[in-house]
């Protein structure tokens, strides 16, 4: 079997398991607090990948140690904001389409940075976006809740942090700096839950299954498999595959929330996911 359609298998293995993650999640957040469920999941991912890039250890130098940090706190901050509007009143399958509105604001990120002009198909995916969440969000007048805008935001950081990857991971190993950047999250995160008390008192096995399985499967794992899929396949066809994510969310969200789609959302999501298509027409793929 060819390379790259064993890239892409890895790929849209990695969107399906990607789209579990907003479902379970937002159970996992009925149980424990937003900073220790990132906490223990990214522990998790962190250790993995720890004894995967030990071998690698001697091209560890103070520049991963630095551009893994700030890759680790926008990392952080998106997680944070995400799980927050999970635990208060975004549903899985609304928090899957609102979160990547990444994918479009990553050219005008870029454009900041490097002073290089979106292209005017980005401009009009944002327009798209902003009509798409505001279907999707907008409730009994032009207001929106307060866990759909925090997830909403999470996008921000994680566009600065898909930019920043761009940029400094050309001439890195890969491995290690996503090494770096999880075990920050992580450290990031359990500072959050004993500075804010968070530490839970119970520990339900299916809620810790949730995480555990957060923590290998749909971080570690898929962030092997997705190196590898947007090593071997082509650009535009990797980061398509991968916005398969938003629509995995909600088929997870139905299936395992019993969340009810209306016609409005439905409306919603068509119009984000368009956006989030026509924004990687042409472009490099993006993560997640």
């Amino acid at each position: 079997m060819r390379k790259s359609t064993v890239a892409k298998m890895a790929l849209f293995l990695t969107a399906i398991l990607w789209g579990t993650t907003f479902t379970i999640g937002k159970l996992a957040t009925e149980v424990f607090s937003a900073s220790f469920i990132i906490a223990l999941r990214f522990l998790i991912a962190g250790i993995v990948l720890l004894i995967a890039a030990y071998p690698q250890r001697k091209q560890l130098d103070k520049s991963y140690l630095i551009h893994g940090f700030w890759l680790g706190l926008t990392m952080f901050a998106s997680y944070f904001l995400q799980v927050c509007g999970l635990t208060l009143d975004t549903s899985p399958g609304k928090s899957a389409f609102l979160c990547t509105t990444y994918s479009v604001l990553v050219p005008f990120v870029y454009w900041f940075v490097t002073k290089r002009r979106p292209k005017l198909r980005h401009i009009v995916c944002v327009f798209l976006c902003i009509t798409g969440v505001g279907l999707l969000s907008l409730s009994g007048g032009w207001g929106m809740s307060l866990g759909d805008v925090l997830t909403a935001l999470s996008g921000v950081p994680c566009a600065v942090n898909i930019v920043i990857s761009s940029i400094v991971s050309k001439k890195r190993n890969v491995l290690l700096l996503t090494t770096v950047e999880l075990c920050v999250v992580a450290v990031f995160a359990w500072i959050f839950v004993f500075a804010g008390n968070a530490f839970p008192t119970e520990f339900p096995m299916k809620a810790v299954g949730g995480i555990v399985y957060l923590g290998l499967f749909a971080t570690a794992l898929c962030l092997f498999m997705q190196s590898f899929g947007i090593k071997y396949a082509e650009p535009t066809i990797a980061g398509m595959i991968l916005s398969l994510e938003s629509v995995f969310g909600v088929l997870f969200s139905v299936i395992l929330y019993h969340e009810h789609i209306t016609l409005r959302m439905f409306a919603g999501f068509a119009v984000i996911f368009a956006a989030i298509v026509l924004s990687q027409w042409e472009g490099k793929a993006v993560v997640s």
